[in-house]
């Protein structure tokens, strides 16, 4: 698959003409106004805001509204009921704004939008002018644990990890870093996907700074790659040439640590390559994420996003 051909556009906060109408358009509340704008000018016929439960969000402004929530904090059982309601199929336009979702949340229901034989839909995602403390911002709190992401585990995972490989996309967060780095602590090989062009001209610098604060934990075998932080289809690329590099891989781990888009590279070489490759993506789990930490509006992202049939 050469992901490099997939379409995307991107326009000025408040052009919103280049985007079509849709039947369902899904977002997720982070208090920030690159996620309420989006929301507002999307011309579509059901809307849904989606509330994590470990989001601490700032009271003011929260919808009530086309609003879905669940007291689960694990990516499947939060999308229990959202499943049982039965509003996703294949016969849908879909519209996903990425921007303030979970991680793993984000993949589990693109994976599932998957598993209903959904093969093309348009996602969403809004640089902020900047972080609201720079390089210090906090995103996630304590790791309570790091486990696969549910759906994105290969069957062809091998018992043998003599060569095993890691592939993270490297945000802001050291501590995220560092804590992937020692949890696959053996592996051999460790790609780190910085991104280059970043969303801002400070931000790769201070993307090199936490890197560098990561280094003690990460120790040798380390590698430095780039994508645009922007991009999730020159991602899902450079993560290709990455394994075409490692050609007697055991397993390959991936982390999505950085942006939305980066995070969706990932999910795509995923959902494109696990049925002959021993994928598996992995993820640092908090239980608290910080809310309000972007500020301003800069650019706005459309990808057409293409996925491939499901197996049967």
């Amino acid at each position: 698959m050469d992901f490099s051909i997939f379409y995307k556009e991107s326009f000025d906060n408040g052009d919103y003409s280049k985007l079509d109408h849709y039947d369902i358009f899904l977002s997720a509340f982070d208090n920030c106004d690159r996620t309420r704008i989006v929301f507002e000018n999307v011309n579509a016929d059901i809307k849904y805001w989606f509330l994590f439960p470990q989001n601490t969000y700032v009271q003011d402004g929260v919808p009530t509204d086309n609003v879905y929530k669940s007291g689960f904090f694990k990516e499947d059982e939060y999308f229990l009921d959202f499943i049982r309601m039965g509003v996703i199929s294949n016969k849908l336009s879909i519209c996903i704004d990425i921007t303030g979702f979970l991680r793993p949340h984000l993949l589990f229901l693109l994976k599932y939008i998957r598993i209903l034989g959904v093969q093309r839909l348009d996602m969403i995602y809004t640089e902020p002018a900047q972080y609201r403390d720079g390089d210090e911002t906090k995103f996630s709190g304590f790791i309570d644990e790091i486990r696969s992401v549910e759906g994105y585990t290969s069957a062809n995972i091998n018992p043998n990890s003599d060569n095993d490989l890691l592939i993270v996309g490297a945000g802001y967060d050291d501590y995220l870093i560092a804590k992937i780095a020692q949890h696959k602590s053996k592996t051999k090989n460790k790609y780190f996907i910085l991104g280059f062009p970043s969303l801002q001209p400070d931000m790769y610098q201070e993307n090199i700074l936490k890197m560098g604060r990561a280094n003690e934990s990460i120790g040798e075998g380390k590698h430095i790659r780039y994508a645009p932080a922007f991009d999730p289809f020159i991602t899902a690329e450079t993560i290709k040439d990455i394994v075409n590099e490692n050609p007697n891989v055991t397993n390959i781990y991936l982390s999505p640590l950085s942006t939305k888009p980066h995070t969706i590279g990932m999910a795509l070489y995923f959902l494109w390559y696990s049925d002959n490759q021993p994928l598996n993506i992995i993820f640092p789990y908090s239980n608290h994420y910080a809310t309000k930490h972007a500020i301003g509006v800069k650019r706005t992202w459309k990808y057409t996003i293409e996925l491939p049939k499901k197996s049967i």
